[in-house]
């Protein structure tokens, strides 16, 4: 029930889960029971606003609401939308400095092939896809004919909308450098708002990742960043996102997650590579259609083995034995 004219709102354990399994069905984003708090906090003024005094009420209004515009809203209180331009500075070199030039090589041997593609997946209020933008346009200049392609998408309406508007002040832009403000925004009093060449680069759009449906229509990605996002997924929901996510890329394509974030546990399908500026994860380039896959002779296969047997004994002979102190 609702407390105090400050919007202080009791909830029942019971009422917590009904809310916290709700979303994670809908959205595959999971609270545990440390974050009743959050959750209780970002609904009590939502309610208060609705005129709505028990959790259970607003329960049934989300829930039956065909026009889903309140779970809409209600993804937007409950997920975290904090982000930067140029955020994870590693990782965009890496990107910038050493994934993007293999992919434009690799690209130049297929004349037929000029496209870049990368998926920005939890996009939020469009500071990631707009980063890359920019890098791509960077990178980009000295290889004329190539076009360019980010998807940006997100479950929350609300952010979305800024993201589209492309208007930014503030801390979000405390890392970029003052000749990309320069170049790649247009200044607004005490705003910036993003060039229409940068702006065209990204399409936005609404997605559930939860939706596999939807997320697997996007294919023959060159590059896929999903940062900072599975934090808030059940073990079940990551495995399943990242499935998609393979599916999605090409052969060869590269998968950028947090750098706090791992896939140890939810998938093998990924390589971890290890570039100078970062880790990050590829799919592995399969054999050519038609040709068999190269293998290695038993014979070497034993060479190799007695060699590093041979060389094992080697150490060990020179470890001197420890003797038992009285």
């Amino acid at each position: 029930m609702v407390g105090s004219a400050d919007n202080d709102m009791e909830m029942t354990r019971e009422e917590f889960m009904m809310i916290r399994d709700f979303i994670h069905e809908r959205s595959g984003i999971y609270f545990g029971e440390n974050k009743e708090y959050l959750v209780r906090n970002r609904l009590s003024k939502r309610m208060a606003d609705l005129g709505i005094k028990t959790v259970r009420d607003y329960f049934y209004h989300v829930k039956y609401d065909v026009s889903l515009k309140e779970f809409n809203r209600l993804m937007t209180l409950v997920t975290t939308n904090e982000t930067s331009f140029f955020r994870n500075e590693p990782q965009l070199h890496c990107f910038s400095e050493e994934v993007l030039p293999a992919l434009i090589e690799k690209k130049l041997q297929s004349p037929a092939s000029r496209h870049v593609k990368i998926w920005s997946a939890g996009c939020s209020t469009g500071e990631e896809p707009y980063t890359l933008a920019m890098i791509m346009l960077e990178r980009l200049k000295s290889y004329p004919g190539f076009t360019v392609e980010i998807i940006a998408n997100d479950i929350s309406e609300a952010v979305l909308r800024k993201a589209r508007q492309g208007e930014y002040a503030g801390m979000t832009l405390r890392n970029v450098r003052p000749e990309f403000l320069n170049r790649y925004f247009t200044k607004l009093g005490d705003s910036y708002r993003v060039k229409p060449e940068v702006k065209a680069l990204v399409k936005f759009s609404h997605m559930n990742l939860n939706e596999p449906r939807k997320s697997y229509v996007i294919s023959a990605a060159d590059a896929i960043f999903c940062r900072n996002v599975m934090i808030y997924f059940s073990d079940g929901v990551r495995k399943q996102l990242v499935r998609g996510f393979y599916n999605a890329l090409n052969p060869g394509g590269y998968f950028f997650i947090g750098h706090s974030e791992t896939l140890h546990g939810i998938s093998k399908a990924f390589k971890l590579v290890y570039l100078k500026n970062a880790l990050v994860y590829q799919k592995e380039v399969a054999g050519v259609a038609g040709q068999p896959r190269k293998t290695t002779p038993p014979q070497e296969i034993l060479a190799c083995a007695s060699g590093g047997a041979q060389r094992a004994l080697d150490l060990l002979s020179k470890i001197k034995p420890v003797t038992a102190r009285t």
